[in-house]
């Protein structure tokens, strides 16, 4: 008599909902958002910008980690939330519109009215402005940004100037006058400014790196 294999029958697991992946809900959220806020910005209801978008996703994340702490942690969406949170903070610091006039080294003279410009942009690299030979006939603002490097401005003797500086993080001096950290803001105005018949204005930048002003 041959010996007969026994198997047990396969038990049948109980009707059910299939499994689903949390992170596939988390991301098709995120869609959602920020195809909201394109639609909004194509309309013209917002001015979509980073420091729109990124807050937006990091609110998606935070309420999908409340949601999923019932189920079991979610280390994937923790460690994305963490570098999501620092690229919030950074968009904060960082002034808007300085990635912007190309990368290198840029070396600008001016010695007349004519010869300066409104404005001088940098997005990566070194922006090296000289004045110390203007001359200017009326008064006149220049906007000076720099994305990542540095703003090395000198200026001309005796002309009353008014700075308006702020770096993201990184350096700023002012005529001698040194601070560094995160979102940096120096403000400088010769004496008399406010009686002198022709100043000038400058408006500086850095979203990282160094403004230096001399004289």
């Amino acid at each position: 008599m041959s010996a007969v294999d026994l198997k047990p029958p396969p038990v049948e697991s109980p009707p059910g909902r299939l499994p689903s992946s949390y992170g596939s809900v988390v991301l098709g959220a995120i869609l959602v958002v920020v195809g909201g806020l394109w639609l909004f910005d194509a309309i013209d209801v917002i001015d979509l910008r980073a420091s729109v978008v990124l807050p937006a996703v990091l609110a998606v994340v935070g309420v999908a980690l409340m949601v999923g702490a019932f189920d079991g942690p979610h280390s994937g969406l923790v460690v994305f939330g963490i570098f999501l949170t620092v690229a919030v903070v950074f968009s904060a610091v960082i002034p808007t519109d300085t990635f912007r006039g190309g990368v290198g080294e840029r070396r600008y003279r001016a010695e007349t009215q004519a010869t300066l410009q409104s404005d001088y942009h940098v997005g990566m690299g070194d922006l090296r402005l000289d004045l110390s030979d203007l001359a200017l006939t009326e008064s006149t603002t220049v906007d000076v940004s720099v994305g990542a490097g540095t703003i090395r401005i000198q200026l001309p003797e005796g002309l009353a100037v008014a700075i308006d500086a702020s770096v993201g993080a990184g350096e700023i001096d002012l005529l001698g006058e040194r601070s560094d950290g995160l979102s940096v803001s120096r403000t400088y105005e010769s004496p008399g400014f406010e009686d002198a018949d022709v100043t000038l204005t400058l408006d500086l930048d850095v979203a990282a790196g160094e403004i230096e002003v001399t004289r």
